[in-house]
């Protein structure tokens, strides 16, 4: 009985977590691999692979609105972005533009990331959350108890900041280093920037929200420690 019951619960958080991470699978994963892999699997040009990726978010961001009435920033943000490199994509012009122009797409997401630190769902709790709770139904509950508490925000903020600055910083840097340094210089050094951005986004950010998962840790544990008596779970 234990072990059907272990079982049980392993499979109702392993679902739990595939749902929290669902988001992130369908508007940042899925429209990433599908532009890199037909842009370089298959030679597909940079407007139909961008088309391809935004169209994924762009259908996910409609049906969120449509079926369960929510605006979601994140298939809006992905959409926009798509949508601006769709343009760009067919302007003609030199090669140190057709690098500096590869750019403008983190720079959009950096400035709407950094629009969201002064409203009231920072976008970086979506990223935050999977990772935090590991879609365990406990720390999900505690998690949306400690949402609302002035220091979370705060905090939320901060990191939030930390992933839009560090994007924008990108695009400055590679648009200037474009016309600086020579084309095959900037051919792998755009990756490079780019993915040292993020790994930088991830290093810090995560040392930023360290007093989340500090704070989850605790109500969590208290959870446990003390659980609501069963007629005030029914009760609500």
């Amino acid at each position: 009985m234990a072990t059907a019951s272990t079982r049980a619960n392993d499979g109702g958080t392993q679902g739990s977590l595939l749902r929290t991470l669902l988001p992130i699978l369908i508007d940042v994963v899925l429209p990433l691999s599908l532009y890199y892999t037909l842009h370089l699997g298959f030679g597909v040009s940079s407007f139909w692979s961008l088309a391809a990726g935004g169209g994924v978010s762009a259908v996910h961001g409609l049906y969120e609105l449509l079926v369960n009435r929510r605006l979601e920033t994140l298939p809006v943000v992905v959409t926009v972005s798509s949508l601006a490199g769709m343009g760009l994509s067919v302007v003609s012009g030199s090669e140190r533009f057709m690098i500096a122009k590869d750019s403008f797409g983190s720079g959009i997401v950096g400035l709407s990331v950094l629009w969201s630190v002064f409203t009231t769902k920072p976008m970086m709790t979506q990223g935050l959350r999977p990772f935090f709770t590991r879609g365990d139904a406990v720390r999900l509950a505690a998690w949306d108890r400690i949402a609302v508490r002035p220091r979370f925000r705060q905090v939320e903020r901060r990191t939030t900041l930390v992933w839009a600055l560090s994007l924008i910083a990108e695009c400055v840097a590679r648009v200037v280093l474009a016309y600086v340094l020579p084309v095959e210089t900037m051919v792998w050094l755009s990756t490079v920037l780019l993915v040292s951005a993020i790994s930088f986004a991830c290093v810090v950010g995560a040392a930023v929200a360290g007093p989340i998962l500090h704070m989850l840790d605790a109500e969590a544990a208290a959870a446990e420690e003390h659980p609501r008596p069963a007629a005030d779970v029914i009760g609500g």
